[in-house]
């Protein structure tokens, strides 16, 4: 007979997780006692603070491992909530475990023995992350683990993939039982056959159409049958490097007149378009793991023929036919558009100060195909030539501090990683606890910080609802600066690397050399306000 906390670890081993990101907690003493006991248990690796564990795990599963995070009770799921709705609105799998306040007095081992066990006690604890885990469950007895484990699992990697929650009583955690393993497979939806006729026959009757996508890459044979639908078609696609690289190729555009399409295919894309202003009233085929995006509340996008499946299901079967002249005005426009960037990189490179845009160039240009790049805003993808697989930027609910902690457990699978982050954005990411984490166990990382003193999008948004305002008259923006400080230089602190750079002369030089650094560095550039 074995605790329940070795259960619930063994479960876990036997299920392929290697690491768990944890932020310890009275709730964890029997997992600490079992990992003392057998050592060929999952490894904790201790993050100080659980914005940046929580984000080391999302980053782990990025990476192509299980991410794994172990939190102490509400005050810990309080804090991860953030990151935990952005694994959950980008479709990213996690196990996020949960201690909870002992539901004894006496009589237990495990018995509250803390003022806090009383008042860190919820009604209902799952009810916190409820609306962004696809599984939440508290464990009552020692007999449930398993089933547990693998109902999560199940669900975590099912698609749409996303979080769950598992919340571990202490009592149960040294209750005895006996391991099992429960078998539940995978799964994901497929394509109906009568919507496969209906989307071949709207593909060949238009003479425009276009794909939008946002996460279409984020599998390799998605990625692929995009590339291959688009090349052998002449479909162009936007947001070609969106959330993840979607397509690579001479189809890619970085924007188009919607006026002039009759036919927008959206794939993994929850808004393929703004409304307010971009007004679109053609045909819409949407291919998606979940085309209805139930989860959003207010939705108004139309959708002609929504189908439920994987991307490369419905793709690799669409055997339309190719529109030449439209793939050849198309790649008309990606010359012309490769042209323009060409240009303003030569204009930007003789400036004194560093656009946002150049920095973004001079990034992609210092970076190897091997490495991967984790985008919390600043960076700008389509001045970089990137890969499938290379980049992944800020997750669609948007919460902030997710780079730092991302690029230490995305490093820990063996790549090397540049986390792009704003200033604003650095400073969510919990720095500290990052340097720690990387410090200790390990990782390759190089930050840059797109340091342009103010907070952006508060700043843009005063100009969208007061475009003749007086803040945007007087281009003050109090509220939306922020001021500056050399935020990087912390990093010395844990035997790491770090540069300030204003002036573009010396630009390529500092991001080559940060780059070439082992462990962490930190380089901070002073860039303009991109408005």
């Amino acid at each position: 007979m074995d605790s329940g906390a070795r259960l619930i670890l063994k479960g876990l081993k036997d299920l392929g997780v290697d690491k768990i990101f944890m932020v310890s907690g009275t709730d964890y003493a029997a997992f600490i006692e079992e990992k003392v006991r057998d050592p060929s248990l999952p490894e904790f690796i201790i993050v100080p603070h659980e914005i940046t564990a929580t984000a080391a795990a999302i980053g782990y599963s990025l990476s192509g491992k299980i991410g794994v995070v172990a939190l102490h009770t509400i005050p810990g799921t309080a804090n991860a909530l953030g990151m935990i709705i952005n694994a959950y609105t980008s479709r990213i799998p996690l196990i996020v475990l949960a201690g909870r306040s002992p539901y004894t007095e006496v009589g237990s081992p495990a018995s509250r023995n803390l003022r806090i066990h009383w008042t860190q006690e919820a009604k209902d604890q799952g009810e916190i992350v409820r609306q962004w885990v696809k599984y939440d469950f508290e464990i009552r007895r020692v007999e449930q683990i398993p089933e547990v484990l693998s109902r999560a699992f199940q669900l975590a990697f099912s698609e749409p993939k996303g979080p769950v929650y598992i919340v571990i009583p202490r009592e149960v955690s040294i209750e005895k039982g006996e391991y099992r393993r429960v078998r539940m497979s995978t799964f994901e939806p497929g394509v109906k056959r009568e919507d496969l006729e209906k989307a071949k026959k709207m593909i060949n009757e238009s003479e425009r159409p276009l794909i939008v996508t946002w996460r279409g890459g984020r599998r390799r044979e998605w990625f692929d049958s995009i590339k291959a639908l688009v090349d052998k078609v002449g479909i162009p696609i936007i947001n070609y490097v969106g959330e993840v690289v979607n397509y690579e190729g001479e189809m890619g555009l970085d924007m188009i007149d919607f006026s002039t399409i009759d036919l927008l295919i959206v794939i993994e894309s929850e808004v393929p378009y703004i409304p307010k202003k971009v007004k679109y009233e053609g045909k819409i085929l949407k291919i998606d793991v979940d085309p209805s995006y139930s989860y959003i509340p207010y939705y108004g996008f139309s959708c002609d023929l929504c189908i439920q499946s994987i991307p490369s299901e419905v793709l690799s079967q669409l055997n339309v036919n190719p529109k030449d002249d439209w793939k050849e005005k198309v790649k008309e426009m990606y010359f012309q558009q490769e042209k323009r960037k060409e240009e303003e990189i030569k204009r930007l490179k003789g400036k004194r100060t560093i656009h946002p845009r150049y920095l973004s160039y001079v990034i992609g240009k210092v970076i190897s195909k091997e490495d991967v790049i984790l985008n919390e805003y600043p960076f700008n993808p389509r001045y970089a030539k990137l890969s499938f697989g290379q980049y992944f930027a800020d997750p669609s609910f948007g919460h902030l501090g997710w780079a730092l902690g991302s690029s230490f457990g995305f490093s820990l699978s063996g790549r090397k990683v540049i986390a792009t982050v704003g200033d604003g954005a650095f400073i969510f990411g919990v720095p500290e606890a990052f340097y720690y984490a990387i410090s200790t166990y390990g990782g390759n990382v190089t930050v840059v910080i797109y340091d342009n003193g103010g907070w952006l999008a508060s700043a843009e948004a005063v100009e969208e609802v007061f475009p003749e305002g007086l803040a945007k008259a007087k281009q003050y923006f109090p509220g939306a600066d922020f001021k500056r400080y050399n935020i990087g230089e912390t990093v010395k602190a844990f035997g790491g690397y770090y540069r300030l750079v204003e002036s573009t002369d010396e630009l390529e030089d500092a991001v080559r050399e940060a780059y070439n650094q082992k462990g962490i560095a930190v380089l901070q550039v002073i860039v303009e306000r991109e408005r």
